[in-house]
């Protein structure tokens, strides 16, 4: 008797010689481990039809929210490795394998890497009156007493952990305030209440025009083209600093390796096209494309910072 992994590739081999007409009688899950409505469901339903378009088989959005994500995860985890259902992720995916000590699966090592999608970098800001550049910024952060506060998405988020270690590497004296989404800690940022924080690039254009904040810094590679003045980290030489937004497709880890190359190349067709690309860049989205072992260098080299500045700032989770 064959064994199953004998099987399974057996299986990958008809999936990727069939004829698409032939590959449609099924469909293909799509975890999203996040309420309908929110920013990775709005990315996974616009590449959607192109992705069924590539693989010739209906994708089916499912939202499994909760437990932080933990929940649709676990269930993509335990999913059977056939290539019909893959994980929508993003960097919560790998803080949660530090943050949560009690995971029933491990990112890295029960998930098979597919594409990195896309990423919104984060934009360090500060409230006017702390500071005109970033010099002054670090003046104001390293002064003895009480220090400057700072806020995040949430404990644990990805700009939360942005800040952590931009205090750690700069030697910052500020105090961590959390919020429960980006709405309240906006809200706080634009009236002074907290100093500063790591904001998505899309959402500082309209406050920094308004007079709210004033952008000192972006964590990306290079400048963003919508604020060209404002500097990287990197040039201010903190270019170690990781905080952005990205979102990625995973798939158990067993799924045999023709499988996952016929999904990876799937959804890089997919977000290569032009109509597609042009309404994530639209929204601000910076089209990565990255397939599979990119991504995997990708995955564990954030872990791996991640899980330092989590040991490091002491984050524990709510």
């Amino acid at each position: 008797m064959p064994s199953r992994r004998a099987v399974l590739a057996l299986s990958a081999s008809s999936i990727l010689t069939r004829p698409a007409a032939a590959q449609g009688a099924g469909t293909h899950r799509l975890v999203i481990p996040f309420p309908p409505g929110g920013t990775m469901d709005n990315v996974a339903r616009q590449m959607a039809p192109a992705v069924q378009a590539e693989i010739g088989r209906t994708v089916v959005i499912e939202n499994r929210p909760g437990g932080g994500t933990v929940i649709g995860t676990e269930a993509v985890s335990r999913a059977a490795p056939d290539g019909q259902t893959t994980l929508m992720v993003a960097n919560s995916f790998l803080i949660n394998g530090s943050m949560q000590p009690n995971l029933t699966y491990d990112p890295l090592r029960d998930f098979r890497p597919i594409a990195l999608l896309t990423v919104v970098p984060h934009v360090l800001v500060v409230a006017p009156a702390v500071a005109q550049d970033f010099t002054g910024f670090l003046a104001a952060a390293r002064r003895p007493g009480p220090g400057l506060s700072f806020g995040s998405y949430g404990n644990g988020t990805s700009n939360h952990l942005g800040a952590e270690q931009l205090k750690i590497l700069a030697r910052l004296n500020a105090t961590h305030v959390p919020y429960r989404g980006a709405a309240q800690a906006y809200t706080d940022l634009f009236a002074g209440r907290v100093e500063f924080m790591f904001m998505n690039e899309p959402d500082v254009a309209q406050p920094t025009r308004a007079g709210q904040i004033r952008p000192l810094a972006i964590a990306a590679p290079q400048r963003s083209s919508r604020m060209s003045e404002v500097p990287t980290l990197a040039e201010l030489g903190f270019g170690q600093v990781l905080s952005d937004t990205w979102f990625g497709v995973v798939a158990p880890a067993a799924v045999p390796a023709p499988i996952a190359a016929r999904l990876s190349a799937a959804w890089l067709a997919a977000l290569a096209k032009q109509e597609v690309a042009a309404r994530l860049t639209d929204q601000a989205f910076s089209i990565l494309g990255v397939g599979a072992d990119a991504f995997g260098a990708r995955m564990r080299r954030d872990f791996a910072t991640y899980a330092e500045v989590i040991r490091a700032a002491n984050v524990r989770t709510d």
